[in-house]
């Protein structure tokens, strides 16, 4: 047996000493930090096992291409798109890639995450953000489109094409359509235990309230913060989701840990969840209470609040007698 397992152990190629110790690094960080600690023990074996099998010695001559090859590698192996690996060898902060420098530039270029605010039929308002930079650089642009839709009696709220962001921008989203005064929509919880509620924000747009109806459209490019949004406003019954499942990305990151080699890796390391299901969405996505094509989805969208605009009109009419 024990010579079996040593004959599994392949020799270190002689240009991948460094990439050797990252990954063994990267198994002891997974087993340390990653939120659910069964999958972490779990995961950190299966990682220090296909090391031994020398699995990962792929692009020992590109440390770019390796940091890319191990972030793929390591979403299998834990099932969970948050994790990755990045090279920055210079960095004077760990965690602060090129790609999110490059992301926050084009903010200007993007509408700051509002793509378009418009109003259509039945004065039904349809807004399209596709990103959650920092608050300090989209709050401007959420004022002036939560201003524009503030008069609408139903309101489209389109996340598709939108990979995440800022939790401080997320959680006044939520509240946008939340009662001031209500419970915490979202809790947290580490390994080690809940971590204190973040408190209610004080908005610096309109609230939309919570009686005009409200249609939430995702699909497999909503991931992270905006499915945050449409989960808990659907736990709550405050919206209604429409679309097809978002990708599924529920836990939270934590700070980057540096690796040998200049690598740095970062991993998942709190858990969300509503209070009213006990869960999330991590890996099964936000699943619509209504589901259809791309195509078809504003438009469902559209005539579900006219029918619940119509709805509340009947019901206001006082009663004819015969």
């Amino acid at each position: 047996m024990i010579s079996a397992l040593l004959l599994s152990v392949q020799p270190v190629p002689a240009d991948c000493s460094d990439e050797h110790a990252a990954i063994t690094e990267m198994a002891a960080a997974i087993d340390q930090k990653y939120v659910l600690a069964d999958i972490a023990t779990q995961s950190a074996a299966t990682v220090t096992s296909k090391l031994n099998q020398g699995v990962f010695y792929q692009h020992c001559d590109d440390s770019e291409a390796f940091a890319k090859h191990m972030t793929k590698q390591l979403r299998a192996i834990l099932n969970d798109d948050h994790v990755f690996v990045e090279y920055a060898p210079n960095s004077s902060e760990a965690g602060e890639d090129d790609w999110l420098e490059e992301w926050r530039d084009g903010a200007p270029a993007r509408g700051f995450g509002v793509k378009q605010v418009e109003r259509i039929k039945g004065n039904i308002s349809y807004l399209h953000l596709t990103d959650f930079f920092e608050f300090s650089t989209a709050e401007k642009a959420m004022t002036a489109a939560f201003e524009l839709v503030s008069s609408s009696d139903g309101l489209i709220l389109d996340l598709r094409h939108n990979p995440g962001g800022s939790p401080e921008t997320e959680w006044p989203v939520q509240w946008t359509f939340m009662a001031p005064g209500s419970a915490i929509p979202l809790h947290r919880e580490t390994r080690h235990g809940k971590k204190p509620d973040l408190k209610e924000p004080s908005l610096q747009w309109p609230r939309y309230g919570t009686e005009r109806p409200l249609a939430i459209i995702v699909d497999k490019s909503t991931f992270s913060a905006p499915e945050a949004v449409a989960y808990s406003l659907q736990a709550q019954g405050r919206a209604v989701v429409f679309g097809s499942p978002s990708g599924g990305g529920a836990h939270m990151l934590g700070e980057a840990v540096p690796l040998t080699g200049g690598w740095h890796i970062v991993i998942p390391e709190t858990r969300p969840y509503s209070p009213h299901t006990s869960d999330n969405w991590e890996g099964t996505g936000v699943i619509p209470d209504i589901e259809t094509s791309k195509e078809g989805a504003v438009e469902a969208a559209q005539k579900w609040i006219a029918s619940e605009l119509e709805s509340k009109r009947a019901a206001s009419k006082p009663e004819t007698a015969p």
